[in-house]
């Protein structure tokens, strides 16, 4: 099991128990915690001795957590939730080969500033009820067929490494993890895994059920390739509704829930282009990701037209894709100001609009784009695209 930097090396087990029942589970939490305890506690299925989940205390607190299943999905949910400027895809280059990833690249990122404590906070936080929660579930649906086993071991902090850890009260997070969970079962969703992607199954049946707009848009996201967790998070909805709403087309067969590997993430060579997306609508946003991550390239989205100049001087994009009709500022204005910066001029840019004319076309040629692409989105089209600016971008003639 991964030990974290912040911690010496994990110590023989001291202590087993088997758990038969969340509420044993929730007194070992609380003995942790009053205790004041510092040391891991690992939680495995007792038909299988690999540690499913550990949790790591620090004088009776929560400071860690981690699970086998998915893990580079769960942090991609929490850097989306609360550093939307940052992905997965992004992460420090040794942080990925390393099997500690996720905790050395934390760290690496608050040492360079890119993050904030209050960032941490909750990202940690975040995991650490994600997992919480599939304990719960999993001692609910395995129950009295397999018990759960728990092992008890101490560890050390280096100091120097955990002055930038948080804390979290570990009593709180069971209570709150404890209320989603009972809301789950309340919601007749506790044969319901949040792990598991929905798909279309039926798409005639689902067409007959639903408005052009919801068929689109179930379409474009319910393709089996994010779970129920994952587009919550890109939605921006509760988990709770969304997987509500779709238990009809379940129950009906027109969709299917099914397990699904993690994501598969390479350590990324300097020749892997990173790619932003000016775009205020999480769906056309969501699809671009899709298309860019499965074509191995790095993804950065910009919801916010206002907040594309600083993202961008930060983040330094190989190429952007702009929406040209959004609320606050088009993309004719936008094009205008990134062109404006001395260090893009020379970057490539393309509008992506419905609105597909010669006098768009003409108009996005004066402010400075590269080039123009039609909606909706299509992946041969905006691959081919961004292919053929990305190799005219690094010709010999385009390169000091």
């Amino acid at each position: 099991m991964i030990t974290p930097p912040f911690l010496e090396s994990s110590g023989a087990a001291i202590a087993n128990y088997k758990i038969s029942n969340t509420l044993d589970l929730a007194s070992h939490f609380q003995t942790c915690s009053q205790r004041r305890m510092s040391g891991r506690l690992d939680l495995s299925l007792s038909d299988d001795p690999k540690p499913m989940w550990s949790f790591f205390f620090r004088l009776g607190q929560l400071v860690w957590s981690v699970g086998e299943l998915h893990p580079f999905r769960r942090w991609n949910r929490q850097l989306a939730q609360y550093c939307p400027q940052l992905s997965v895809n992004s992460l420090p280059q040794h942080s990925i080969q390393s099997d500690a990833w996720n905790s050395e690249a934390l760290v690496e990122l608050m040492k360079q500033g890119q993050i904030q404590h209050s960032h941490l906070s909750a990202i940690v936080a975040g995991s650490i009820l994600e997992l919480l929660f599939d304990v719960m579930q999993a001692a609910h649906r395995t129950a009295p067929l397999v018990e759960i086993q728990l092992t008890y071991r101490q560890l050390s902090f280096l100091s120097i490494e955990s002055n930038w850890l948080t804390c979290l009260d570990a009593e709180r997070a069971w209570q709150r993890s404890e209320q989603a969970w009972s809301l789950w079962q309340q919601c007749g969703l506790e044969s319901i895994s949040p792990n598991l992607a929905p798909v279309i199954w039926d798409h005639d049946g689902l067409r007959q059920q639903t408005s052009l707009m919801t068929y689109d848009n179930l379409a474009k996201l319910a393709n089996g390739r994010w779970t129920l967790r994952d587009l919550a998070i890109k939605l921006k909805q509760p988990l709770v509704p969304l997987t509500r709403s779709l238990m009809p087309y379940v129950k009906q067969g027109i969709m299917g829930l099914n397990s699904i590997p993690d994501l598969k993430l390479q350590p990324k060579s300097a020749q892997q282009a990173l790619v932003a997306y000016i775009e205020d609508s999480r769906f056309d946003s969501s699809a671009m990701s899709q298309i860019l991550d499965q074509a191995g390239y790095r993804f950065l989205s910009i919801p916010d037209p206002l907040q594309a100049v600083p993202m961008l001087l930060d983040q330094k994009p190989d190429l952007i894709f702009l929406d040209l009709l959004m609320p606050i500022a088009n993309g004719y204005e936008i094009c205008t100001q990134i062109r404006r910066i001395t260090a893009f001029q020379s970057i490539p840019i393309v509008i992506l609009t419905s609105s597909d004319g010669i006098v768009d076309r003409v108009r996005a040629k004066l402010t400075g784009a590269s080039g123009f692409l039609s909606k909706p989105i299509n992946s041969d089209k905006v691959l081919e695209t961004l292919r053929r600016h990305l190799a005219e971008a690094t010709s010999p003639e385009n390169t000091s």
